[in-house]
């Protein structure tokens, strides 16, 4: 039962952040647009997220994994976009 709970938490998570990263992949191309997303905050949580696997991978605990996995995937997809959108302008 508490796995589930898990699970329902990482659904949060990895849909918290989809979106941000599908803006940033759609606006790539628009300084303007990326202006408000700090590349800091989501190198940040590109460490995070790696410590978080990190420990979900030691303690087996599959959803801490999961969650993290996600949202490693969308900080990278964020941090590059925003970094390709700083060097067009």
């Amino acid at each position: 039962m508490i796995e589930a709970v898990g699970y329902v938490g990482t659904a949060g998570a990895a849909t918290m952040w989809i979106p941000q990263a599908v803006r940033a992949v759609r606006h790539r191309a628009d300084p303007e647009a990326l202006a408000a997303l700090s590349r800091g905050t989501y190198l940040v949580a590109i460490v995070f997220n790696v410590l978080l696997i990190t420990y979900g991978t030691s303690m087996h605990a599959r959803p801490v994994v999961l969650a993290g996995v996600v949202n490693l995937v969308c900080a990278s997809v964020i941090v590059a976009a925003v970094t390709a959108g700083r060097r067009q302008r």
